[in-house]
């Protein structure tokens, strides 16, 4: 907000408008000034500094005198109650943020493991495909199964061809769809919590830097949601630098009966009633 802008509310403006100017002041606090905000003295002396703010000590308190009305007493006893109940649920929005990191991550993690699993098996193999020599190609079949129990290694060998190794996908595909599983469930839950208190600051709470975190919040959730889509892809597509490609019959395995998809944000219904808005409101008395 511009300082000539500040100073005309102040001046020239409805003791509403000062009145939401000073919530204003103390939203932007809470989503921005708090982050590089000091505690300064010690005891009933220590106050708070914040570079990042919006109004000076004094413009505060020439606000705060100027609310006499019993209107405007009650205006600001509703952004007040708006407020209190608004950081109540700030947190929550900010986990679930974290939750998304936590399942790309995990998603990421799967994906690595199966390059590991591919390049640890055409390694291995391509050693063994050069040793022709029975005795000497099952002992090094029997090596490589010892040093590869975390990963299930098994033996594979077509009748009359000497032994190869294997690592099975099973467990890696397993973890993926549950994976997949919850963060569906995820992105429901997120959906509806976050437009539930989007919906309660367009009714109670219209603050700008409320809704400015509220939608860079949403934005980030949306982009690892979309992060994930793509490790997902990736998954089912084939190795990523290794130039293999998964089969059309082993594909349709892994996308099972929509075990993959991942639920598009965007068109995620969500009713949000008056109960629900009054509920986060009374959070807040």
């Amino acid at each position: 907000m511009r300082k000539t802008e500040i100073e005309r509310i102040i001046k020239q403006g409805s003791t509403k408008q000062k009145i939401k100017l000073y919530f204003t002041d103390i939203a932007y606090f809470n989503t921005v000034g708090i982050k590089t905000a000091q505690i300064k003295g010690s005891g009933d002396t220590a106050t708070i500094d914040s570079p990042e703010k919006i109004l000076t000590d004094r413009e505060r308190d020439i606000i705060f005198n100027s609310i006499k009305e019993p209107k405007d007493i009650k205006y600001w006893e509703e952004l007040r109650i708006g407020n209190k109940a608004f950081l109540m649920f700030k947190p929550t929005i900010t986990i679930y943020a974290k939750n998304f990191d936590y399942l790309t991550a995990q998603l990421s993690k799967c994906i690595t493991e199966k390059i590991l699993h591919a390049r640890y098996e055409d390694t291995i193999n391509d050693i063994l495909e050069v040793i022709e020599e029975k005795k000497l190609r099952e002992t090094l079949v029997k090596t490589a199964l010892e040093n590869l129990k975390q990963f299930d290694a098994m033996k594979y060998q077509k009748k009359g061809f000497l032994p190869f190794i294997k690592i099975p996908e099973a467990n890696i595909n397993g973890k993926v769809w549950l994976l997949v599983e919850v963060l569906n469930e995820e992105i429901q839950e997120a959906k509806e919590y976050i437009k539930g208190i989007e919906t309660f600051l367009k009714k109670y709470l219209p603050l700008q830097p409320y809704k400015q975190f509220l939608r860079k919040e949403e934005d980030n959730i949306k982009a690892k949601i979309q992060k994930c889509r793509t490790l997902t892809e990736i998954f089912i597509s084939g190795l990523a630098g290794l130039g293999k490609t998964v089969d059309v019959k082993t594909k349709e395995e892994l996308l099972g009966k929509d075990k993959l998809k991942i639920l598009d944000w965007d068109k995620i219904e969500v009713e949000v009633t008056d109960e629900d808005i009054e509920d986060i409101k009374n959070a807040g008395r």
